[in-house]
């Protein structure tokens, strides 16, 4: 499990670097702030408000797999520091 994900959160850096990369090529500082809406793309609003939703739907996805590494080391750490501490106490016992 760790290995994939590593891979997904590599692949998806990867791919989000280039898109920006991309983007500032093509576009440069002109770039919009909205993508959705800056190009004159207001009409009609219904899908403009169901495109942002579904971008919430991704980011709220995706902030489980980007910060299970985080707490990975997290609960790693933790372990170490707290089962040293314990085990120095045994051992003087």
């Amino acid at each position: 499990m760790k290995k994939a994900t590593s891979l997904s959160i590599a692949t998806t850096t990867v791919f989000y670097i280039l898109c920006g990369c991309m983007g500032y090529a093509a576009f440069g500082d002109l770039a919009p702030g909205n993508l959705l809406t800056g190009f004159g793309f207001y009409n009609p609003y219904w899908l403009l408000d169901i495109a942002n939703l579904a971008i919430v739907v991704h980011l709220v996805g995706a902030y489980q797999v980007f910060l299970k590494l985080l707490f990975t080391l997290w609960y790693t750490l933790y372990t170490i520091i707290f089962y040293s501490v314990d085990t120095e106490h045994q051992e003087s016992c």
